[in-house]
């Protein structure tokens, strides 16, 4: 009898987890199953199984940006920190089946970044992120190039949450990580600038956390990330005005670095993966949950 095929990514942290809207199924690329290692896989979800493109790719990243361009009708990949804690610069495109690099060396190194695509601009916009050397705190955009956009706005950070919500044509941000501590401050990018919203200090400050737009239920999902005692969530909270509420306890275990991603098709957000603690041990997960707007559900 032959050796059973690998059917599913397996367990991994901080990897890459997109919705493409154009193919109808979630992207993952890469992320880690030991500290300092990193892996190059692509696979997809279409909502019912997973499949594996052995394709040319990126190199083994971990804690990429990425975002789907609706204009472009791909998903723009960039940075990422590989082995040897070096940091990328690299943008690459997947058009569904193939990776193609579009700038070997941009002037926007960063991991632990985040980007989201602006729909009313047309242009993906980041912030943020370990740049090699410290955090940091410059806005960019990318409409084919890298561009700065804003050196004012949230305070130097990494390993925060960003989404975009399209209802109010604006992007949200929350929490983060720099090099002295924490951050429960909540940001909103509109009309090229910066406004904080709540903020800055309180006990919802969190980091490695991850979030999503739920376009059906018109609110943000936020789920997972460390506190400032470095334990691992479980909570699913969501933002109201000013505030970080409460969803529900139930659903994925406390949880790191996971992938976060909205399929507007079936109107649901799908969870993959993250970091747990098991005493001394971070260990990778390799779950998969969808969330319906009101509760969790273990497979998609």
């Amino acid at each position: 009898m032959g050796m059973r095929s690998v059917v599913d990514p397996g367990a991994r942290w901080g990897h890459t987890l997109v919705y493409d809207p154009v193919r109808d199924n979630v992207l993952l690329f890469g992320g880690g199953r030991e500290p300092g290692s990193y892996l190059n896989d692509t696979w997809t979800w279409n909502g019912e199984a997973w499949e594996h493109h052995k394709v040319p790719s990126p190199p083994p990243l971990g804690f990429t940006a990425a975002a789907f361009h609706a204009g472009r009708g791909t998903v723009i990949l960039h940075g990422g920190r590989m082995e040897g804690r070096y940091t990328s610069s690299d943008t690459w495109e997947w058009d569904g089946s193939t990776w193609r690099e579009l700038e070997a060396q941009s002037p926007y190194k960063g991991d632990h970044h985040q980007m989201v695509y602006v729909e009313h601009n047309d242009q993906i916009m980041a912030f943020g992120g370990w740049d090699g050397q410290d955090v940091a705190g410059t806005t960019w955009v990318w409409d084919g190039v890298w561009n700065r956009a804003s050196e004012q706005g949230p305070r130097k950070r990494g390993a925060f949450g960003m989404t975009y919500d399209p209802q109010e044509e604006r992007v949200i941000l929350f929490g983060g990580l720099w090099l002295d501590g924490q951050y429960a401050d909540l940001w909103q990018w509109q009309n090229q600038s910066w406004e904080q919203l709540g903020g800055p200090y309180d006990n919802s400050s969190v980091d490695h956390h991850a979030m999503a737009y739920d376009v059906k239920h018109r609110q943000v999902i936020m789920f997972g990330g460390k506190n400032y005692r470095y334990r691992p969530l479980g909570t699913t909270r969501t933002i109201k005005g000013s505030k970080v509420l409460q969803l529900t306890e139930e659903g994925p275990s406390p949880r790191h670095s996971l992938g976060l991603t909205y399929d507007s098709n079936r109107g649901r957000a799908i969870l993959y993966g993250g970091k747990e603690y098991q005493g001394e041990l971070q260990v990778a997960l390799g779950d998969l949950w969808s969330w319906d707007g009101e509760r969790w559900r273990f497979g998609g």
